[in-house]
C-alpha cells in the first residue's frame, strides 16, 4: 500500500501545474529576449549586404507571431514487485518555442527601403529616381538626418569585430558591428524602416456600387449593378456609358445583380 501511494505521488508530482508553469515562465522569458537580437541581426544582415552592393535589394522581415508551448505528461505501467518497487514508470517533455517571420513583398516598400539603406551609406545611387524625395513623402517631410543618423556603425572582416560589440550581422565577408555609445542611431534607424514596412503608402480604398443600364446582353436585364473596391479619391466624374458586352473587368468584388423586368 506505501508504494502505491509513494507511485501516486510521484505521479502527481510531474503533472502537478506548478511545474509545468515554472518552464513555460522561463521559455517564454527566453523567448521574448530573443526577440530584439533576431530583429537587429537580421537589419544588420541587410546592410552587410548593401554595404557589399549597394545597388542590391533588402530582403527585410517581420516577426509577425510566436508560440511557447510547454507540455508534461507521465504514467505508470506493471506490477509493484520487489524488483520494480515503484512499478515501470515514465515521464516526458515536450517544450515548442517558435517565430512566424512575414518576408516584404510590396514592391513599393521594398524601393523605399531600399533608398533608406543608400542614403544611410551616402551612396551615389540615392541621387537617382527621386530617391530622397520619395523618402521624405513617405516620412511625412522628416529630416532625413533625424530618421536615418549616420555614424553609429562600424565596417570590417570577421576578425575586426570587437569582442564587446553590441549587436553584429554579416554577408558573406563583410561584417557590420553596432557598439554600446552607436544604440541611439541604430534604434532610430530601426524604428524608420519598421515606419517604412507598416506604410499604407496613403492607398486608402472604398467599395464603390456602380448601376449600369441594361446588361451584358441587351433586353436580359434592366440594370446591372457592379461593386468594385477603389482607391481614394474616388473620381467625380460619371462613368462612361458602355455599349452591351463592353462592361469594365472590376477583379475581386465583381458581383451582378439582376433586376427582372
Amino acid at each position: 500500500m506505501n508504494r502505491t501511494i509513494i507511485l501516486i505521488t510521484c505521479l502527481a508530482a510531474l503533472a502537478a501545474p506548478g511545474c509545468t508553469h515554472l518552464q513555460l515562465k522561463r521559455s517564454t522569458a527566453l523567448t521574448q529576449r530573443s526577440m530584439s537580437d533576431l530583429r537587429f541581426k537580421h537589419m544588420l544582415d541587410n546592410l552587410a549586404m548593401m554595404v557589399r552592393n549597394p545597388a542590391g535589394v533588402p530582403n527585410p522581415v517581420v516577426i509577425s507571431g510566436g508560440v511557447v508551448q510547454v507540455s508534461d505528461n507521465g504514467g505508470g505501467t506493471g506490477n509493484i514487485t520487489d524488483i520494480f518497487p515503484f512499478g515501470l514508470f515514465t515521464a516526458g517533455r515536450t517544450v515548442s518555442e517558435q517565430w512566424s517571420l512575414s518576408p516584404l513583398q510590396n514592391s513599393e516598400k521594398l524601393a523605399l527601403m531600399r533608398c533608406a539603406f543608400q542614403v544611410l551609406l551616402n551612396s551615389n545611387l540615392q541621387y537617382e529616381d527621386s530617391c530622397q524625395q520619395r523618402l521624405r513623402e513617405a516620412l511625412g517631410e522628416e529630416d532625413l538626418c533625424v530618421a536615418i543618423p549616420r555614424g553609429w556603425f562600424h565596417v570590417g572582416c570577421k576578425r575586426d569585430v570587437p569582442r564587446d560589440a553590441r549587436y553584429c550581422g554579416n554577408y558573406d565577408e563583410t561584417y557590420v558591428w553596432v557598439m554600446d555609445d552607436g544604440l541611439d542611431g541604430f534604434a532610430h534607424f530601426y524604428m524608420t524602416m519598421m515606419r517604412l514596412y507598416q506604410l499604407e503608402l496613403e492607398k486608402k480604398t472604398a467599395t464603390v456600387t456602380r448601376t449600369y443600364e441594361g446588361g451584358p446582353e441587351e433586353g436580359a436585364l434592366s440594370q446591372t449593378v457592379v461593386q468594385t473596391v477603389e482607391e481614394l479619391p474616388l473620381s467625380n466624374e460619371p462613368t462612361p456609358s458602355k455599349a452591351a458586352g463592353e462592361f469594365p473587368v472590376t477583379g475581386q468584388g465583381l458581383q451582378f445583380i439582376p433586376t427582372v423586368r
